[in-house]
């Protein structure tokens, strides 16, 4: 079941070049989509190489080569044109090894690391902190560096893995941030950090006003500072728990997040509403029930032996069944 509160939506419709009013208060998951749908850039030539998304992924380390493919990957594969991933050197070779289309930069444990990843950033749409980036010191305290610097560029985040480890650590990091920020904790996670910051479930606004929560689990939950924002479903799936589904999760969001804060003139709010947590929510939702999807759909062929590079396959179609572009 899903079902999101929201103020009343004025959604832009392209085709008509006009504005047309869909329910107050209540909207089900169909019009959700249908916000998700006027915020996909249409492949008609009319843009130039990474309009589409140009996403970075900050994680990668000598024993997790996988996490940060498979965010980067989704990334691209849900339609974004460009990931780069910053990683520790001895990540680097495996990670290109997994695929020639994501960027792969071996900076995260370099003695310059700060300087030579936030040069960077300029270019992204949206950053994912966390797909395999381990809990050594010098890798956090490094992290720890580059979120103050994203906070000061207002680039939208991701948070999730081991940067959510972090985080729970260190939950000022999240203060003052005046873009969105994603967290994408399972359930363990979750109650970890709110027991760290000392705030009943579902109370996030201690966190900060842009703070984001897609606690992730059987049926997935979102809260939002805005109460009208929060929703949960159970849409698709299946019983399989392989390791990398959160992975792929992240670097969906983070292309979704880039696209409806990039066409937040089409989903206008009443004044007590805010675009960018709006956003953050919708990117949730759709990122969701995407992956799902596509597990749904990989488990159908694979059971007992899907794993998440299987899930991979199925979100051309996925996406295509859910979004009809």
């Amino acid at each position: 079941m899903f079902l999101l509160t929201l103020p009343t939506l004025l959604i832009k419709s392209t085709a008509k070049n006009c504005y047309r009013y869909v329910s107050s208060y209540k909207m089900t998951g169909n019009h959700i989509m249908k916000i998700v749908k006027d915020c996909i850039p249409p492949l008609d030539n009319s843009s130039h190489k990474g309009q589409a998304g140009r996403i970075g992924i900050i994680g990668g380390s000598l024993e997790y080569t996988g996490a940060p493919y498979f965010s980067g990957i989704s990334a691209l594969r849900v339609g974004a044109d460009l990931v780069h991933i910053f990683c520790a050197k001895s990540a680097a070779t495996v990670i290109k090894s997994y695929s020639p289309e994501l960027i792969v930069h071996p900076l995260l444990d370099w003695p310059n690391a700060i300087t030579e990843i936030s040069q960077w950033f300029e270019r992204l749409h949206a950053i994912v902190i966390g797909p395999g980036l381990g809990r050594q010191k010098e890798t956090f305290s490094v992290v720890t560096e580059l979120i103050e610097i994203i906070r000061e560029k207002r680039i939208p985040l991701v948070i999730d893995a081991d940067g959510l480890f972090l985080i729970t650590e260190k939950p000022y990091l999240l203060k003052d941030f005046m873009s969105p920020v994603i967290l994408t904790p399972n359930k363990m996670e979750f109650e970890r950090l709110l027991n760290k910051i000392g705030t009943p479930q579902g109370n996030i606004s201690e966190l900060g006003k842009y703070i984001t929560i897609l606690k992730k689990g059987e049926t997935d939950e979102l809260f939002s500072p805005d109460v009208n924002l929060k929703w949960d479903s159970n849409a698709y799936g299946s019983a399989r728990r392989c390791g990398g589904q959160g992975d792929l999760l992240a670097g969906s969001i983070a292309t979704f997040m880039h696209w409806t804060l990039a066409n937040q003139n089409r989903i206008v709010l009443d004044t007590n509403g805010d675009k960018c947590l709006a956003a953050a929510s919708i990117s949730c939702y759709a990122a969701c029930h995407l992956i799902r999807l596509c597990n749904e759909k990989a488990f159908k062929q694979k059971g007992r032996s899907m794993l998440a590079s299987d899930m991979i396959e199925h979100i051309h179609e996925s996406f295509e069944e859910l979004f009809g572009q």
